[in-house]
């Protein structure tokens, strides 16, 4: 890009911001070789014609860039011995009055020039300021009063020229072999490092960084390796040592040369091999070769475009979520920063760990001018000169708000919102975003398929306005596009009202619940009843047997329904609190969560107890009651109600358990989406599926060979009998399958993976 590339005879919308900014670094370029000027002409010399409101932005950030360079090429000493800085805001007045008028001045430019001063050992007087600035004086007078003390360290204050290396030049430990791009603060070099004879980018500057002592603790596949820095001297120079910062080198691209692409391919072709055909480009530009057998890119190739952005976006979010953990945050999310690796693995870099210049100083705009689009709604305060909230304030929920801009960008083709409005100064710039964040966000896309609708929820979350209403980390962010990866589990978060799970929902969970537990119960219990009536009926010898019989199985049931009630409650009201609790948005406790998986348990326990002493209550009665009620007549009652019992207490289990993992857990989990103790309790369900599986099957069956062996029953009983049993054992052969299933796909969203493998 040069000064030239934005002709003004050209539509409007060339005009960006973006694009102002990018001009703004080629003049900046152009000012370190004679900074600080000698006449405010020189800036304006510097200005190409462009739209008026471009022309004052680059004015601005000229005329910050030029005092602080004249006051660093002043000593400290020397300023104190003069009586402060000697160069003022006056100095360009009224040279370039026509362009900005005195009255226009922004609060941005007035404030480098109270930091300046304090860094000179001055402080800053209101009367001063007040005389001045009239119209402003009010806010400035706020933060001098607020004694800020936003004074930048001498290295990050230098303004000078940048290092430049010729062509396969030998530098320290590094032979140059081409230039791979510059900024307003920095050149990055292709080079080969000869000690380790291996290729890195190599990063010039005449500032030095916090990156390589933050960065060095990072070891994360999704973060560009940080190696070193050094320190030179160039004899010769007028610059008397330059920075060296050399990092893994990545020949794909970014994905700035991706979302370009895209722009560019029509919507019914777009997927993965979109990302690989830009790879490939940069590749052999590069005179990189081609991996020609690669299974990453082979899978990532067979992938629609919105899953390709959640695969993505499911890397990102890990790498920022671990950078955040051990307290390191990005602050500078943006397509240009996400590099891509000839396997296509994406990869941040350029982390500004420091934050220096962030809110409004010199070079501020220069470095952070096209990342303003994608800061979060606190950056841009930060970024705001007017406002007193600061960078140390910031944490990873800020980055995440970012990678939603990013994946957005990706998924869309364009951003959430665009600005093609020109800013006139840094401050008018930040205002504009801030505007923009409170506007709705309309897909040009829409999402009509399980995948889309997912990566929707999951982006338009992170773009929350209040950082606790979107993802709190990156893990959580991962797990939540895993899910857009996976359309069938996807439709268990979010089912449509029409599907089995969207109308199982709309039910009370106690009602469907009672159904899913008593419905197996009451079947047993009757046929139960009508198999020991009609053995009563064979007694009938002996004097008041059948009407004894009613009696007490009306006294038992009277006693053991309204007990198995309260007990129902006592073990359901709780899950009606989660599920309530999680439909609000709020965390449940692992405990919680246990008790949800642990819910086909409870059920089965409480029923199988009520059955076994409901047979006991009845054997020991009659055997009371009737001497002629022998002992063996007791133990055949009471096991025909434990062998019911036990085919009854079965079902329960896969009922409930099915109930509370496809219908309720999703919903439980959804407002973290993290459950630590998820592979547990999915060891502990496979253990107890198999058992009731195993016990489906064997006690149905004992039930009916006793059954067989009763030749006073009628033939239709026993068949029935072997119906039922059938059908039952059926249902547990594929409810335990379900659940296999459903866990495996649990596991592909809650189990963490390593990032090379997420494909």
């Amino acid at each position: 890009m040069n000064l030239t590339s934005l002709d003004p005879s050209e539509p409007t919308e060339q005009h960006t911001i973006e694009a102002s900014f990018g001009l703004l670094q080629l003049c900046l370029q152009q000012l370190t070789a004679f900074a600080p000027v000698a006449s405010a002409a020189q800036l304006l010399e510097l200005i190409p014609d462009i739209p008026l409101a471009a022309k004052q932005l680059i004015l601005v950030e000229l005329i910050k860039y030029d005092l602080a360079a004249a006051a660093q090429r002043m000593p400290v000493e020397e300023s104190a011995h003069l009586g402060g800085l000697t160069r003022s805001l006056e100095f360009y007045w009224p040279i370039v009055a026509e362009l900005l008028p005195a009255e226009k001045i922004p609060l941005d430019l007035i404030l480098e020039e109270v930091q300046l001063r304090r860094c000179a050992g001055e402080e800053p007087q209101w009367n001063d300021y007040q005389q001045r600035f009239p119209d402003l004086a009010e806010t400035i007078g706020k933060w001098l009063a607020a004694d800020t003390n936003l004074e930048a360290a001498p290295e990050e204050r230098d303004v000078s020229q940048l290092p430049e290396f010729p062509l396969d030049s030998i530098v320290d430990d590094f032979r140059i072999l081409k230039l791979l791009g510059e900024g307003a603060f920095a050149r990055v070099y292709l080079a080969q490092q000869l000690s380790m004879q291996r290729l890195v980018a190599l990063k010039a500057s005449t500032r030095g960084s916090e990156e390589p002592q933050a960065l060095s603790q990072l070891d994360h596949a999704n973060i560009v390796r940080v190696y070193d820095q050094r320190e030179i001297e160039q004899r010769g120079s007028r610059l008397p040592t330059a920075m060296l910062l050399y990092m893994q080198y990545l020949p794909g691209g970014s994905l700035a040369d991706c979302i370009q692409l895209l722009r560019t391919t029509p919507v019914e072709v777009q997927g993965g091999g979109i990302v690989l055909q830009s790879i490939n480009r940069n590749l052999l530009a590069a005179n990189q070769s081609v991996p020609e057998h690669s299974t990453v890119r082979a899978e990532l190739a067979a992938r629609s475009w919105p899953e390709t952005v959640a695969w993505i976006g499911i890397q990102l979010a890990d790498g920022l979520g671990y950078a955040s953990e051990r307290g390191v945050l990005h602050r500078d999310v943006k397509p240009a920063n996400i590099l891509l690796s000839a396997e296509a693995i994406p990869k941040l870099v350029d982390f500004n760990v420091s934050c220096s210049g962030l809110s409004g100083r010199a070079g501020a705009a220069a470095y952070f001018g096209g990342s303003l689009a994608y800061m979060s709604p606190e950056q841009l305060r930060v970024a705001d000169p007017t406002d007193a909230l600061t960078a140390d304030k910031l944490d990873g929920r800020s980055d995440l708000y970012a990678l939603g801009m990013v994946l957005w960008e990706l998924w869309q083709g364009q951003r959430p919102w665009t600005l093609i409005d020109l800013a006139a100064n840094w401050t008018e710039a930040v205002t504009l975003q801030q505007r923009l964040r409170t506007q709705p966000i309309v897909a040009r896309q829409p999402a009509l398929t399980p995948t889309e609708r997912v990566l929707e929820k999951v982006l338009r979350s992170l773009l929350e306005i209040d950082p606790q209403q979107r993802p709190q980390t990156g893990k959580e962010t991962a797990a939540r596009l895993r899910l857009a990866l996976h359309p069938e589990l996807a439709t268990r978060f979010e089912p449509s009202p029409s599907s089995l799970a969207g109308r199982l929902l709309k039910i009370p969970v106690l009602l469907l619940s009672a159904v899913v537990i008593f419905g197996p119960n009451t079947a047993a219990s009757i046929f139960n009843y009508d198999y020991n009536y009609r053995r009563m009926l064979e007694l009938q010898s002996v004097p008041n047997i059948l009407s004894d019989f009613k009696f007490v199985a009306n006294w038992v049931n009277g006693v053991v329904y309204p007990l198995g009630a309260v007990l129902f409650l006592w073990i359901m009201f709780p899950i009606v609190r989660i599920v309530y609790r999680s439909q609000r948005g709020v965390v449940a406790s692992q405990s919680e969560i246990s008790k949800l998986w642990n819910i086909g348990n409870q059920a089965t326990l409480i029923c199988g107890i009520l059955w076994a002493v409901s047979g006991m209550v009845f054997a020991v009665t009659f055997a009371t009651m009737h001497g002629e009620f022998g002992y063996s007549e007791a133990i055949h009652f009471f096991l025909s109600l434990v062998l019911c019992g036990g085919v009854a207490w079965v079902y329960p289990y896969f009922g409930m358990t099915l109930l509370a993992l496809l219908i309720y857990y999703p919903r439980v989990i959804a407002p973290a989406m993290s459950d630590p103790g998820f592979p547990q309790r999915c060891q502990r369900v496979r253990q107890h599926s198999r058992w009731y599986l195993l016990s489906a099957a064997a006690i149905p069956l004992t039930a009916v060979g006793a059954l067989v062996f009763r030749h006073d029953l009628p033939k239709t009983l026993i068949l029935a009998g072997v119906c039922v049993t059938a059908l039952g054992l059926l249902a547990s052969f594929f409810a335990h399958q379900k659940l296999e299933e459903t866990l495996r796909q649990f596991e592909q969203v809650l189990t963490s993976h390593d990032s090379q493998r997420r494909i």
